[in-house]
């Protein structure tokens, strides 16, 4: 007599494989949309750290003013700055300009006083290095100064005609976490100082408002006439 094997799962063994599978999906997709978000928060964070870099770099090489500021038409053939405190933006992105409209004398060297050199308005002419569209998603961005404008030497210049002028310069990116504790002691959100020679540093550290260098701090103390909504 033939005797045939059947193999398979039993209802049980099914069940319980689902049930295993369905608690294993619950614990992963969020903590890999956790992950998701805090990596576009650091990449907007150090995205326009290399915008600042790139324009303190830029100034001393071509020994011209070179401005960063935020824009909410980043990607126009003549983007318009947006220079002034802000608070809460989803449709600014930023902008990397030389302020100067190279012009010449008649020995070839450069001109830097006419009138819209160093002005940190991106006029005609002017060379526009870097362009970066606003964050997306519920991503917000908050800063005590929309722009920074490097002179020279690489130092941080401000430009009058009642421009907001702060030391330090704070650019605060949050989003519907507010500023929680989302790993360790780091903080959901993300914050760019900028010290008065001009060096930037992208913070994540959440930290104590007595401690200077945290996100906690920037929202406290250098964003406090602002009043940015990262709670």
């Amino acid at each position: 007599m033939n005797l045939r094997h059947q193999h398979g799962f039993t209802l049980w063994e099914l069940l319980i494989t689902l049930l295993v599978a369905g608690i294993l999906i619950g614990i992963g997709v969020p903590n890999v949309m956790e992950f998701q978000r805090n990596g576009a928060m650091t990449a907007a964070a150090n995205q326009f750290l290399t915008g600042l870099i790139m324009a303190r770099t830029e100034a001393v090489k071509r020994q011209s003013p070179v401005g960063l500021c935020l824009s909410a038409n980043p990607t126009a053939p003549m983007p318009t700055c947006s220079p002034n405190p802000v608070a809460d933006s989803t449709t600014l992105g930023f902008v990397v300009w030389v302020d100067e409209n190279n012009n010449v004398d008649a020995n070839g060297a450069r001109v830097l006083t006419d009138a819209t050199d160093g002005n940190g308005i991106i006029d005609a002419n002017e060379l526009v290095l870097m362009r970066e569209v606003p964050p997306g998603g519920t991503m917000r961005v908050s800063a005590n100064c929309g722009y920074v404008s490097y002179g020279q030497n690489g130092f941080t210049r401000g430009l009058g005609g009642g421009l907001c002028n702060p030391n330090p310069r704070a650019v605060l990116f949050c989003d519907d976490r507010g500023r929680r504790v989302a790993a360790g002691s780091l903080s959901s959100a993300r914050a760019v100082r900028i010290d008065r020679p001009g060096r930037g540093l992208v913070l994540q550290e959440a930290g104590l408002p007595a401690n200077p260098i945290t996100v906690n701090n920037v929202i406290a103390v250098d964003l406090a006439g602002v009043n940015p909504t990262c709670p």
